[in-house]
């Protein structure tokens, strides 16, 4: 099942496909790593149009 990644700013409304990847797990690792590098909100859509995650920077101990 192709999962699709979006993204969008944290003061935007609007999301953009980014990427898509063949697995849920694949996705949330892609996006996981975007949004820590970039600060964008990601989300995980299925083919049907349904959200399944949203993703979301962290920050680490060191960022504190």
């Amino acid at each position: 099942m192709a999962i699709v990644i979006q993204s969008r700013g944290p003061n935007e409304q609007d999301w953009r496909n980014e990427v898509w990847r063949r697995s849920h797990f694949e996705a949330y690792t892609a996006a996981r790593t975007k949004a820590q590098l970039t600060g964008r909100i990601y989300r995980l859509v299925d083919q049907n149009g349904v959200i399944l995650e949203e993703v979301r920077c962290r920050p680490s101990r060191r960022d504190r």
